[in-house]
């Protein structure tokens, strides 16, 4: 008997007929390859989906709310456009007398679990099948794979929690994307993830418009110290009595007079506070810790830099499988950083040398935690070097990948705050700046640093002097927009803040609205701006880390986002619909029950939640939604020439 291996896509299937030493197909459009032991086919991606509500039931074809809410009794699949030719192909595999078993090779995640299953339930098939689950997709990867095969049904949790995301999003999405449409005007697309995400971007749109920037001045004095004659003059903020508590002055007038009063005069060091701080090595990379990084240094969109990692993954065969939420590696994976860091091409040299020194002292390492990896490690460089023809884009994802390996396994960084109260004829002054003592694992990811902002070696009671004052003209700044950064960030928290400012929008305490002493404020300074990344994000946000980018994707494309350089910015027909649905069911803008449901499917993935119980909590919450709607009056219709055609989620 023969084994059938499914592989997701066709290129992935040729590489395991490869390693396999199965001959190549003499025609490029060979759907299968076959030797006497193995037979070698692949999806095209996803062949199936949930057949639209008309479709699932003809009474559903009628867009009224007399036929809301839709729950079918079982949802049926349908081929997707141009995959019926393969369809066909792989039924007439399943179906083959010599066809005695399946490996399932589909990519190693909720998706490619959900793939293979609706294919399989789609043609009824009952013959059994293993597991190959790839992490590595270079040759010495897929051949520890294929010794690793684990059952079947080991993934029968993963599977189920895929089912139940599919069922919830065409639950969510159908009904609500309907209701919206038929009292709201126009087409309305309503989504269990993308909803509240709308809504997070339309909230800061608001803030930023609704904002009333409010003029203040500052005044900086440029100080030298007699102890230090030869030394550089340096910058401290002239502070705003009577309390001195801040450097804002309300007039250029009362800037002007306080910079009068210390311009040309003696002072004093008053107080003096020093905080050497340890910056902890980063953990390595998930998908969406490697997106913001790339949005942030190259400008990629989420998208962008999930579609390069694939790449480099599938085709170039330079990083593990990227779409993981794991930033740890187990001891079993540790045991290969030597060599790994060793095959890094030879540019890395004099950083790869740190690490392996580093490895063999013994230390230990926060990335290594058997505990805190499941079915996926973190993002690492294979074995295999770039091909020095590899497109620029890709090789700065795979820098960013590299360097994160290297960093993960130096030492921490070490910095000295410093930050002085001076007095000046009974008014106060502040100057603060930092040493590095250590770069430590920044050397690996030099542009984290900055400048050193060096103050000279006083002491409490030293004297300084004003050499000039300068008053400046400002304003009050409002929130920044969201980058793809920054809402990944959000997404990955999924305990969205609508207020305004979001962790890592701006790169000081004082443009990002943080009260002086506030935790925020804290947080910040004892890192002078560094962020912190040596701690993960929770397990479990709004989305996975392998849809999030389609989320941003499908807002754009629906016109309800908009993208200005960097910058998302919510357009004027997403503020309609989240003010439509705040005013029905604020529930679907709420990030809380999304990040809920979330919860639920990743325990259901854990085998900690019923899906049927699940699913039953979504159609009570959609059965609610609907009644809500049925009572809204309609609004003056758009007229659109094509008429409504069914959402999705």
């Amino acid at each position: 008997m023969k084994i059938l291996i499914l592989a997701e896509k066709p290129s992935a299937g040729r590489d395991l007929a490869r390693v396999l030493k199965i001959a190549p197909a003499k025609a490029r459009s060979a759907a299968f390859l076959e030797d006497d032991r193995y037979v070698v086919s692949w999806m095209i991606g996803h062949l199936l989906g949930y057949a639209f509500p008309g479709e699932q039931n003809p009474a559903w074809l009628k867009w009224s709310f007399a036929t809301l809410p839709m729950f079918p009794e079982r949802f049926l699949l349908k081929e997707l456009p141009n995959t019926a030719r393969q369809v066909e192909i792989l039924r007439g595999l399943l179906a083959r007398e010599d066809v005695g078993e399946i490996i399932v090779a589909t990519d190693a995640g909720r998706e490619g679990e959900l793939i293979f299953r609706h294919l399989y339930d789609y043609l009824g098939c009952a013959k059994p099948f293993r597991r190959l689950w790839i992490l590595d997709n270079t040759d010495a990867g897929i051949r520890k794979a294929f010794a690793e095969l684990q059952p079947g049904g080991r993934f029968d949790n993963l599977a189920a929690s895929a089912r139940a995301r599919s069922e919830s999003d065409w639950l969510v999405g159908m009904n609500f994307s309907r209701a919206y449409t038929i009292k709201g005007g126009d087409k309305f697309s309503i989504g269990r993830v993308q909803t509240p995400v709308l809504a997070l971007l339309v909230h800061r749109r608001k803030a930023i418009d609704a904002f009333v920037s409010e003029p203040f001045f500052t005044c900086t004095a440029t100080l030298s110290s007699p102890r230090f004659p030869q030394g550089e003059p340096f910058p401290a903020q002239v502070l705003a009595p009577p309390d001195f508590a801040a450097d804002r002055f309300k007039t250029k007038r009362d800037a002007q007079d306080q910079a009068d009063k210390v311009n040309g005069l003696d002072g004093v060091v008053a107080t003096l506070e020093q905080k050497d701080v340890t910056i902890a090595a980063p953990l390595l990379y998930d998908l969406t810790a490697l997106q913001k990084e790339a949005n942030a240094k190259y400008g990629f969109s989420a998208k962008q830099t999930l579609d390069m990692a694939q790449k480099l993954y599938e085709a170039e065969k330079v990083i593990t499988y990227p779409r993981t939420d794991s930033r740890y590696i187990t001891q079993e994976i540790f045991k290969e950083m030597p060599q790994r860091l060793a095959a890094l091409p030879k540019g890395y040299k004099p950083l790869t040398d740190l690490a392996l020194e580093r490895l063999k002292s013994g230390a230990s390492f926060a990335c290594v935690n058997d505990a805190k990896v499941t079915d996926h490690y973190a993002i690492l460089p294979t074995g295999k070097t770039p091909s020095s023809g590899m497109d620029q884009r890709l090789k700065q994802i795979y820098d960013l990948v590299a360097r994160r390996l290297i960093a993960a396994f130096l030492p921490a960084a070490g910095v000295r705050n410093t930050k002085m109260l001076l007095d000046v004829d009974g008014q106060k002054l502040q100057a603060a700046g930092k040493v590095f003592l250590d770069s430590g694992w920044l050397v690996a990811e030099p542009w984290r640093k900055g400048d050193d902002v060096v103050l000279p070696a006083l002491e409490q009671g030293s004297p300084i002097h004003v050499d000039a004052t300068e008053v400046k003209a400002s304003k009050t700044k409002p929130p920044s927009h969201f980058t793809e950064k920054t809402l990944l960030a959000a997404m990955e928290r999924g305990d969205f803040d609508t207020s305004g400012s979001q962790a890592g929008d701006n790169p000081t305490s004082a443009e990002n609205g943080a009260e002086p002493g506030s935790d925020r404020e804290t947080a910040l300074n004892s890192l002078m701006g560094l962020e912190d990344q040596s701690r993960p994000a929770p397990a479990v946000g709004i989305g996975r880390p392998s849809t999030r980018a389609a989320i941003i994707e499908l807002l754009v494309e629906r016109g309800y986002v908009r993208r200005d350089k960097k910058r998302l910015i919510a357009t004027d027909t997403g503020i309609t619909l989240i003010d439509f649905v705040e005013s029905t069911v604020p529930h679907l803008t709420s990030a809380k029950i999304t990040h809920v449901w979330e919860k639920a499917l990743e325990d259901i993935a854990q085998g900690r939640d019923d899906p049927r119980e699940f699913i039953a909590r979504i159609k009570q919450f959609t059965s609610e939604g609907i009644k809500i709607m049925s009572r809204q009056p309609n609004r003056p219709r758009v007229p659109r020439p094509d008429g409504p055609r069914e959402t999705g989620p």
